[in-house]
């Protein structure tokens, strides 16, 4: 990677960086909004089957209401669950 290359890889990791925390700061600022499985995919961007297996597998932050071994119980998401579980996602994903 030249110099150049790494320059503008740095000025965009400080933009990409402030706007990140820009957003998260007016997230916290926001009251804490609760979701359903039908607005958590539209947020995500993911379908329904993959949100399904994400919480089946305990792999994505929710919470479950109804009668324990229901099929389909009621799954809530909660926003700020969900960025901080997004965030996790991206630096997992990130290899400088």
């Amino acid at each position: 990677m030249s110099s150049v290359e790494k320059a503008i890889r740095s000025i965009v990791d400080e933009v990409v960086a402030e706007a990140e925390r820009r957003i998260l700061e007016q997230i916290r600022l926001q009251p804490d909004k609760t979701m359903d499985i039908r607005e958590t995919t539209e947020h995500l961007g993911v379908s329904e089957k993959l949100l399904y297996r994400l919480c089946q597998a305990k792999s994505i932050p929710h919470e479950r209401y109804g009668v324990s071994g229901s099929k389909r119980p009621t799954i809530k998401f909660r926003l700020s669950d969900l960025e901080k579980w997004r965030s996790k996602q991206r630096s997992l994903n990130y290899v400088d």
